[in-house]
C-alpha cells in the first residue's frame, strides 16, 4: 500500500508527521533532501525501540511520538524541507505486508519586515522610475497589491501581482503622494504550536490562542469567523479550556479600510480528546478451551486511543503471539496465545492504553489461573418429581472452565442440557450407570472429571418373618440402605394390602432413612400374614415383605 501526503510546517514550529494510524511491527524513516536521490535513514524501529540516527540532528528537534510510528519535529530549520519516507512492516498470518508513507514536507518561511526602495524620490516629470518592495524573509508564492493615495486623500489601486517590483514611465506630477502595499495573505500562529497532515490539532482543555497577521499599511484590522461565523474581532481569538466541539475551520479575514481590501486565511483545528475511563481488561478461552485470549477495549476518543499488552506474554516467541486484527485495531485489541505458551498458573497480563491528549499512560490487568479445587458432582430432584438434574461445578479460576455431562445410552451427548446441568425426565435415569462430567480449562492438558452411579433404593429390615404372642404388640421394622438420591416416603402396607396409618391399631415411626410399624393387641386369624415396606426416587422404586406369624398361647 502506498500513501502520498504533503505536510506544511512553519520555521522554527513544530510538526507531526504521521507514519498510519497503528504500530508497526518494524519500521524504518528516511529522508531525501530536495534535488537529490539519495535517501537516508532518520529512525530506525527493528522490533526493539526506536534509534534516532545522526542525520536527525540537522532536520529540528527530533523524537517519537509514544505508542506509534509518528516523527513530531520541533524548531524546524529550513534544512528539514524535503520528502519522509516511512515503511511500515506488519506481521500478518502467512506473510508481511509492507504500507509506504511519503510524506512531502514544506517548511515555510513567514513574510517579515518589508521595506521600501525608490530609484528617484524626487523624480523628473517626463522621467522613468521603479519602486520596489522588499522583504527581509518570506516564502513564496507572495501577492503585492500597491496604492496610490493622491494629496486630496483619494485612494486606488495602482498595480498588484507577483513581483515587488514596479516602474513607473512618463513621471507627472499627477504620481504625486503616497504609495502602500498590503494586506498580504494573512499569517494564522497557533499556540500551543501543532501542525499534522490534516491541519492543526490541540488538546481538549487546554488554551489555545490563534495569532493572525497580515502586512498592510496602514494596519489591518481583523475578524475571525468560526464555521463561516462571525465570532471575533481582532489580531488574537484565545479559547480557554478548548473544547472537542470546537473543532472546526477558523479563517481570519484581514481588511485594510483606507484601500477597502481584504485578504482571508483559513485553517482547520482538530481538538483531540481521551476516552472515558480506562482500558477494560478479559480473558476468554479459544480454539476448544486449548487456548486463551486476551481481549483490550477502550471504546472512545479522537483520535483513538493506543492499546497494546504487556506482562508474561514477553516470554512467548514473536511467532507464537497471535495478534487477531478487528474492526478497530485500536480502541479493541485482542492476542490468542497458543496451547504451548500455557504452561504458567496464575499468569498477569497487562493492557497499556495511551493518548495524545494524556500524559500518563493507563492500565488494565487479567489474571488467568486454574481453579484450586476439584470438580463437584450432585443430583437433585424437581418439586414436581418431572425431572432428575444432575449438576457440576468447577467453580473459580479465570477464565471459567467448560464443563459438560456424558452418561449411559447417550445421555448428555444431544439431549436436554444447560451449560452445565444435565436434564433427565424422572425414571429415566440408568440405574447403577455411571454419569461423567467432564471439566476443561485452558491451563491444563488433562481434562478433570467426576462421576455420579445412580441406583434405586434397597430396604433392609431386622428379620423377615416375625412371631408374636396373641395379644402382645410387635415392631416391624424397614431401614433404607445408603442411597445418593433422596426417596420418597417410606410406606407400610398391611396384611391386607392397605396403606397403613397412624390408628389405634398401628403406629408408625419414620425418619427419611427407616420407618417402623408397630401392629397393637395382635390376633392371630386378623393379623397374621405378609406386611410390605415400599418407597422409590428418580431411578426406580423396591420394596420388602416381612412375615407376621401370630401364636394363641405363651410357652410354659
Amino acid at each position: 500500500m502506498y500513501r502520498d501526503t504533503r505536510v506544511y510546517g512553519v520555521l522554527g514550529k513544530a510538526v507531526i508527521l504521521e507514519c498510519g494510524t497503528t504500530l508497526p511491527d518494524v519500521y524504518i524513516w528516511s529522508f531525501t533532501k530536495p534535488g537529490t536521490e539519495a535517501i537516508k535513514a532518520v529512525v530506525l524501529d527493528l522490533g526493539k525501540g526506536p534509534r534516532i540516527q545522526k542525520l536527525a540532528e540537522t532536520l529540528g528537534r527530533l523524537s517519537i511520538i509514544s505508542n506509534s510510528a509518528s516523527v513530531s519535529i520541533e524548531q524546524l530549520p529550513v534544512a528539514a524541507h524535503g520528502l519522509y519516507t516511512c515503511q511500515a512492516f506488519y506481521d500478518m498470518p502467512g506473510e508481511p505486508v509492507v504500507y509506504y508513507y511519503y510524506v512531502h514536507l514544506t517548511v515555510r518561511v513567514p513574510v517579515s519586515k518589508p521595506y521600501l526602495l525608490m530609484s528617484d524620490v524626487s523624480p523628473v516629470e517626463g522621467s522613468t522610475m521603479w519602486m520596489s518592495c522588499n522583504l527581509e524573509n518570506g516564502t513564496g508564492p507572495i501577492r503585492y497589491v500597491w496604492q496610490h493615495e493622491t494629496r486630496s486623500g483619494n485612494i486606488s489601486a495602482f498595480a498588484q501581482g507577483n513581483t515587488g517590483v514596479i516602474n513607473v514611465t512618463d513621471v507627472n506630477r499627477n504620481h504625486t503622494g503616497w504609495y502602500r502595499f498590503g494586506p498580504d495573505i494573512p499569517q494564522i500562529d497557533v499556540t500551543p504550536y501543532s501542525i499534522t497532515e490534516r491541519g492543526y490539532s490541540a488538546l481538549e482543555r487546554e488554551t489555545v490562542s490563534l495569532l493572525c497577521q497580515a502586512q498592510s499599511n496602514p494596519a489591518s484590522q481583523y475578524v475571525w469567523f468560526y464555521n463561516n461565523s462571525q465570532i471575533y474581532t481582532g489580531p488574537q481569538l484565545t479559547i480557554t479550556k478548548i473544547l472537542r466541539m470546537h473543532t472546526g475551520d477558523y479563517a481570519c479575514l484581514a481588511q485594510n479600510t483606507y484601500l477597502n481590501t481584504r485578504s482571508r486565511k483559513t485553517i482547520s483545528l482538530t481538538v483531540y480528546y481521551p476516552p472515558d475511563g480506562s482500558p477494560s481488561c478479559s480473558v476468554e478461552p479459544a480454539l476448544n478451551h486449548t487456548s486463551l485470549r486476551l481481549l483490550c477495549s477502550w471504546p472512545g476518543g479522537f483520535p483513538s486511543p493506543s492499546l497494546h499488552w504487556t506482562g508474561q506474554l514477553k516470554q512467548l516467541g514473536q511467532n507464537e503471539v497471535d495478534t487477531e486484527q478487528q474492526t478497530n485495531p485500536l480502541t479493541n485489541t485482542a492476542i490468542l496465545l497458543p496451547p504451548e505458551g500455557l504452561a504458567s498458573n496464575n499468569s498477569l497480563f497487562t493492557c497499556m492504553g495511551s493518548h495524545l491528549a494524556l500524559k500518563q499512560p493507563t492500565e488494565c490487568s487479567t489474571r488467568t489461573y486454574i481453579p484450586t479445587a476439584e470438580p463437584v458432582c450432585f443430583a437433585y430432584v424437581t418439586n414436581s418429581k418431572q425431572y432428575l438434574m444432575l449438576s457440576c461445578s468447577w467453580d473459580g479460576g479465570a477464565p471459567k472452565a467448560l464443563v459438560w455431562w456424558e452418561g449411559p445410552g447417550e445421555q448428555g451427548k444431544g439431549g436436554q442440557q444447560n451449560s452445565n446441568i444435565l436434564i433427565l425426565r424422572y425414571g429415566t435415569a440408568r440405574n447403577g450407570k455411571p454419569y461423567t462430567c467432564y471439566a476443561k480449562h485452558p491451563l491444563l492438558v488433562q481434562t478433570k472429571t467426576c462421576r455420579l452411579t445412580l441406583e434405586a433404593p434397597q430396604l433392609l429390615t431386622r428379620s423377615r418373618v416375625v412371631s408374636v404372642y396373641e395379644g402382645s404388640d410387635v415392631q416391624l421394622t424397614c431401614n433404607l440402605r445408603d442411597n445418593y438420591l433422596p426417596v420418597s416416603e417410606i410406606t407400610w402396607f398391611n396384611n391386607q394390602g392397605v396403606d397403613v396409618r397412624d390408628t389405634s391399631k398401628y403406629a408408625l415411626l419414620r425418619t427419611s432413612a427407616w420407618a417402623n410399624l408397630t401392629v397393637r393387641d395382635t390376633k392371630q386369624t386378623q393379623d397374621s400374614g405378609e406386611y410390605r415396606c415400599t418407597t422409590s426416587n428418580a431411578v426406580g422404586g423396591t420394596d420388602i415383605n416381612v412375615t407376621l406369624v401370630g401364636t394363641l398361647c405363651h410357652p410354659m
